[in-house]
């Protein structure tokens, strides 16, 4: 992980103020040739072992867990979810003691149509007594032209834009501000490709209430 000790006191202090809410775009943090190796893992779109999502807020998702990863996959998030990883962004964020968990993280895959409404994320873990704190999203889309769909946006009014371009990785906080998604669909027959790490901290006096997904409302 020794791509993540790049983020130092400057990008620190970019996180913390970032509008709408906490947030850090970083391109080229990763090894070319490791993602190069997990974008060759990424299975056909039509293996079965995908997990898809029915709602059409959400159309077209996909989610590959464990079971799908490759070696190069698998070290990847072995590394990204470990405690120097963790210990990096507790550093970055001064969110504390961080914990990464998998669930709905992993390999993501949209393909031709697909989109995913702007919302907030559920906030506390389903079985431990945590509080879902960080996403970090690395983005595997090389020569993403934007015209194709697929920008993420941060901010209820999708105040900011992040073409999910190859070796980009967004850090985002999550919290009562902080929508996000891409609602725009996949034009053309391109996949967008990332990976997901979710971060949890132990739950705080000013936790609210356990919520599931929170769609943005038209």
């Amino acid at each position: 992980m020794t791509h993540l000790t790049t983020l130092g006191p400057e990008q620190a202090d970019q996180f913390a103020s970032a509008k709408p809410f906490p947030h850090l775009v970083v391109d080229g943090m990763w090894p070319e040739a490791l993602l190069a190796s997990i974008d060759a893992e990424f299975p056909a779109a039509g293996d079965p072992r995908w997990i898809t999502y029915p709602d059409e807020k959400e159309r077209g998702k996909k989610a590959g867990d464990s079971r799908m990863w490759g070696p190069a996959t698998r070290g990847f998030f072995d590394a990204a979810r470990g405690p120097e990883a963790c210990r990096m962004l507790e550093l970055l964020t001064g969110i504390s003691p961080l914990t990464a968990d998998d669930i709905g993280g992993g390999m993501h895959e949209t393909g031709e149509g697909g989109r995913l409404e702007m919302h907030r994320d559920f906030n506390v873990h389903p079985t431990l007594p945590l509080e879902r704190r960080l996403n970090m999203l690395v983005f595997l889309n090389k020569d993403w032209d934007p015209a194709w769909g697929g920008t993420l946006y941060l901010g209820k009014n999708q105040e900011v834009s992040v073409v999910p371009a190859w070796n980009r990785t967004v850090v985002f906080a999550c919290g009562p501000d902080s929508w996000h998604g891409h609602p725009e669909p996949i034009v053309g027959n391109h996949l967008r490709r990332s990976l997901a790490i979710y971060q949890y901290a132990p739950l705080r006096a000013e936790t609210a209430d356990a919520h599931t997904t929170v769609w943005r409302t038209p």
